[in-house]
């Protein structure tokens, strides 16, 4: 994986956690596949980050195809009603998964605690 899509996709995986965390609250599981060397170290920052705020980190990593066995999963838990509280989800499908209207909305949450300016920085890298 390249460093700016890494940067990238550390960035929509520490917002997801943060703004669900202010959203839920309490246990947070999280749904990745960065499960190996680097990315397992990754995951290990934003979960030390999480227990920090006083937070649960319900680690929920599903190895392999590169997120493709993650998304099936996900896909899954879904449509059963039961998803997890946060996922490493790809870029393009965030909208994918807005238009079924599974997202939590979290401009409230956002505006609140100055979401949107401290993430300004980040959207380049997306």
């Amino acid at each position: 994986m390249g460093l700016k899509l890494f940067k990238g996709a550390l960035a929509v995986m520490v917002g997801l956690c943060i703004l669900s965390t202010y959203a839920f609250g309490g246990e947070v599981e999280v749904l990745h596949w960065w499960t190996s060397g680097g990315e397992a170290k990754s995951v290990a920052v934003l979960k030390d980050l999480l227990e920090k705020e006083g937070h649960t980190w319900k680690d929920f990593a599903v190895a392999g195809g590169g997120g493709d066995a993650a998304m099936t999963v996900l896909k899954s838990r879904a449509v059963a009603g039961n998803p997890p509280t946060a996922a490493q989800v790809k870029g393009p499908q965030i909208q994918l998964w807005g238009d079924e209207g599974v997202l939590a909305n979290l401009d409230d949450v956002a505006r609140a605690e100055n979401g949107m300016n401290c993430c300004q920085k980040l959207w380049p890298m997306l």
